[in-house]
């Protein structure tokens, strides 16, 4: 069993997965960082050389080869629940947690990032806001498939350990 942590880029999933994984005693993956290495390519050459299809691609084999994986805690990209084979492969080998944040605190946190996003790349500056507005509208339905909702921006997690340590002891029973 694994715990995925999904939600727009920039809620905190890396930050709040490693903190999960260390109270849990866990391993954590950044998915981003899985695809870059099997790929060899920084996610912004995967978009500008390829494609965001080919970066979408290489994410999708790429949390398919660590879901085979148990005790992970992984930080999974912002449009990584956005299919429903990604989806059904969360679902399947682990608990999905979303990290909820409005578009406003998305945007100040992102416009404050020093990562470059290639999704908003062209939305300059000024567009931001109507960029995350968009993607945020897209990608809500499919964050709200998760198993498990909370604040990211105001995560506990020590709180939302104690209750993924709650629910991973109560699939333990039917495993």
């Amino acid at each position: 069993m694994n715990i995925y942590l999904i939600g727009f880029m920039g809620s905190g999933k890396s930050t709040a997965g490693r903190k999960i994984a260390a109270a849990l005693h866990w391993h954590f993956l950044d998915l981003d960082y899985v695809a870059v290495d099997q790929q060899g390519l920084t996610i912004p050459e995967m978009f500008r050389l390829h494609g965001e299809s080919f970066f979408r691609d290489a994410e999708t084999k790429a949390l398919h080869d660590i879901s085979s994986r148990s005790k992970t805690v992984i930080a999974c990209g912002g449009g990584t629940p956005c299919s429903e084979t990604n989806m059904e492969i969360m679902k399947r080998t682990g608990i999905v947690v979303y990290l909820k944040m409005t578009a406003p605190a998305l945007v100040s946190r992102l416009v404050a990032s020093k990562n470059k996003r290639p999704l908003l790349e062209e939305a300059g500056e000024g567009g931001i806001s109507a960029k995350v507005e968009s993607l945020l509208n897209v990608r809500t339905p499919w964050y709200e498939q998760a198993d498990i909702i909370t604040d990211g921006l105001n995560i506990d997690t020590g709180e939302i350990t104690e209750l993924l340590a709650a629910r991973i002891r109560d699939a333990g029973a039917f495993l």
